[in-house]
């Protein structure tokens, strides 16, 4: 992929997205140049993933001069623009929800925006209707792009929504559309911060551990979970506000089945590395980094992983991005060289 990747497989990339980053943007400690500088001085590129509406002012439209300066210092840094994250707000407007032809225009623009920064991949997500994703195939097709859409959690590979997107794709038989998975989707369990933080917030470590077995096992919607767990903690004594701490966890963490992503595997273009917290063996205790380097081996994935620390939500305030990507990236490592070892 690039001479520059830390990974022992040369066709799987190693990079991070800039949302991985998000607190030290918000606290003004870098403007957008200075941060993708520290990107090339740390050694966690060379792939740059980008949320356009995080990073560029006047997006979705960019003029010539900001990605002639995009060009500039990419080039200069070494560094490649891997992913631009798209995104399709239906809600922009305050009296009713944006229509087919006004989602379609604003995809299209920023399709327009990745093509003129030099990113090859565009990622959408589940807020593109059907027919939105069939409207802006054949643009992409033409502008030499590949669209792909996030599994991120609740969503996966087997999942009614996503269902219908591989139905269409399948239908479509475009080359440019594919998926992007994030680990969010396969989560093994709730992160250990997060545990914590419902304890603080007033529920007691049993009600955590039926929480966790309910967000593990129980079926029906994300509602339908909550209002169980809701049910018994209520049951326990435990306070609505104790109660609704935990509502984020199930839309935010996934438990759909590691395997299923074999489902797809000839359609992943892109992959998100979700990353929370690393213990002290450098392990993320939240997500199976061995059964994703198995199956992106398995699969003979060629593209890019980037690192995408979420962990801004809920660590404590001295808690650098950069040292958790780098920590991540360093899970990515040894994880594929074991998978590389385990078949000399």
């Amino acid at each position: 992929m690039n001479a520059q990747t830390k990974y022992p497989i040369p066709t799987i990339g190693s990079g991070l997205t800039l949302y991985s980053l998000t607190n030290e943007w918000l606290e003004g400690r870098y403007d957008l140049e200075g941060i993708v500088r520290e990107v090339a001085a740390r050694g966690v590129g060379p792939g740059v993933e980008v949320v356009g509406y995080q990073s560029f002012r006047s997006y979705p439209d960019i003029d010539d001069a900001t990605a002639d300066w995009w060009h500039g210092l990419t080039s200069e840094l070494g560094l490649v623009s891997t992913c631009l994250s798209s995104n399709v707000d239906t809600a922009l407007r305050s009296d009713r929800f944006l229509d087919a032809d006004e989602m379609t225009e604003l995809l299209v623009r920023q399709l327009h925006t990745a093509k003129k920064l030099g990113f090859g991949i565009v990622r959408i997500q589940i807020g593109a209707s059907l027919e939105v994703i069939r409207r802006v195939a054949p643009i992409a097709e033409d502008l030499g792009l590949r669209v792909g859409m996030e599994l991120h959690a609740p969503e996966g590979p087997r999942t009614e929504s996503i269902l219908r997107v591989r139905d269409l794709y399948a239908e479509l038989d475009s080359p440019v559309l594919g998926f992007i998975p994030d680990f969010s989707a396969t989560m093994r369990d709730i992160p250990p911060m997060e545990k914590r933080q419902f304890v603080e917030a007033g529920l007691s470590e049993e009600l955590v551990d039926v929480f966790v077995g309910t967000w593990r096992t129980a079926p029906g919607t994300m509602a339908e979970r909550f209002q169980a767990f809701r049910t018994i903690a209520l049951e326990q004594g435990a306070s609505e506000d104790a109660i609704e701490s935990t509502m984020g966890a199930l839309s935010m963490h996934g438990t759909q089945p590691l395997e299923s992503w074999y489902d797809i595997a000839d359609q992943i273009i892109h992959v998100h590395g979700k990353c929370y917290e690393f213990d002290s063996n450098g392990d993320e205790p939240s997500v199976d980094y061995s059964g994703v380097a198995k199956l992106l081996v398995d699969i003979g994935y060629e593209g890019w992983v980037s690192t995408e620390w979420e962990g801004h939500f809920m660590a404590a305030p001295d808690v650098e991005a950069f040292s958790q990507v780098e920590a991540h990236q360093a899970l990515l490592a040894r994880s594929f060289q074991e998978q590389l070892d385990a078949r000399a």
